[in-house]
């Protein structure tokens, strides 16, 4: 049996994981090392705090991370099927590493964070359409 997710250790373990695998993604790898250009060493610690202060409710984060992925639609679009490509590995990895309650949750934040964001795409493009 696998534990559930209960420490900054877990969620740092979770994410580190998670972004070793989308790094080398042929379907969205590459929205992080050509178009974000990321720099992990800062991005890993901050994704680390959001989802500490998601799943374990731990204060950490500060940002917005709508903007971000906001900007980088205006950059390279983001379709669905990258999202679909994100929540399938993000679910595998959880999957693999965690059971429980708060892996079920970390699960559906995620696909409530996809939904959210495709949404204010879609809003955003239509604005666009608008004005044109």
């Amino acid at each position: 049996m696998k534990n559930d997710i209960k420490t900054s250790e877990d969620v740092a373990l979770l994410v580190n994981t998670f972004y070793d695998k989308v790094q080398n993604d042929d379907v969205i790898g590459y929205f992080f090392s050509d178009v974000a250009k990321v720099n992990w060493s800062e991005h890993l610690p901050h994704m680390i705090q959001f989802w500490e202060t998601v799943l374990l409710g731990k204060a950490t984060f500060e940002g917005w991370p709508m903007r971000t992925h906001l900007v980088l639609n205006k950059k390279e679009k983001l379709l669905p099927h990258h999202f679909d490509r994100w929540i399938e590995l993000w679910y595998g990895i959880v999957d693999s590493l965690f059971e429980g309650d708060v892996a079920t949750e970390a699960k559906n934040r995620a696909r409530i964070m996809k939904d959210l964001i495709l949404f204010k795409i879609d809003q955003m493009d239509q604005n666009q359409n608008i004005i044109q």
